[in-house]
């Protein structure tokens, strides 16, 4: 899923291929784009919300103009199964997440061409991707129980990977002041992370069941979470 910058429309991928816009006030589904071979795995919107970028267990990644003609600006084809994208804050650049590869590559959006990469370190499938606010670090959550971060210029790993998850790192979310990072993992856990040590900060939130998903509210004071139920 993606949501709009302005909260007015959700972007879906599915299955069979189809990503489908949905208005969040009447629930009624605007668009279709049927442009896959394979399930739609991720979905991206750049800062201005001028861009949509989407994932596919084919490795193929596409990116739409979301205004005016919904024309795909780019095909890429990024190798295995792509697990996760995100834009840049400037919008110039286009992370990606593989699985089997376990590598991170970055694309510039205004050619489609790879521009760095692939980072190198995680030693089993990666699920998530994400900048930091100011563009300057990448950081990344993999089966290997570990997040890593990363410098965005030169794409060397920056410190030790941040241990403490005893399973699958699914998903992750920085605070709106950049000062910490949320994970959520199949080890029923929420954890939290000082961005500039990459130490554990305060207790894991307990869950029921394996975690997919951590979002921090706007204000930073609340995290919620989404597990496989």
């Amino acid at each position: 899923l993606a949501v709009t910058r302005d909260g007015t429309r959700i972007l879906s991928g599915g299955d069979e291929g189809i990503i489908r816009v949905w208005d969040v006030e009447t629930h009624k589904l605007m668009e279709e784009w049927a442009n896959y071979m394979a399930g739609v795995v991720c979905i991206a919107l750049s800062p201005d919300d001028r861009l949509a970028a989407s994932g596919a267990e084919d490795g193929k990644i596409r990116i739409r103009e979301m205004r005016q003609s919904r024309e795909i600006k780019h095909s890429i084809n990024a190798g295995y199964s792509v697990e996760s994208l995100c834009f840049s804050p400037n919008g110039e650049k286009l992370a990606c997440a593989g699985d089997k590869d376990h590598v991170i590559k970055v694309y510039n959006v205004g050619s489609g061409k790879l521009v760095l990469g692939p980072f190198k370190g995680h030693k089993d499938w990666l699920h998530c991707v994400l900048w930091s606010l100011d563009g300057s670090q990448l950081f990344s959550a993999s089966d290997d129980y570990t997040i890593r971060c990363w410098n965005s210029e030169t794409g060397k790993s920056i410190g030790n990977p941040w241990t403490g998850h005893t399973d699958t790192i699914y998903s992750l979310s920085l605070s709106p002041d950049s000062t910490k990072l949320a994970s959520a993992s199949w080890d029923h856990t929420v954890r939290f992370w000082d961005t500039h040590s990459g130490k554990p900060i305060e207790q894991p939130l307990q869950h029921e069941d394996f975690l997919c998903a951590v979002a921090f509210s706007p204000s930073g004071e609340f995290v919620a979470c989404g597990d496989k139920k």
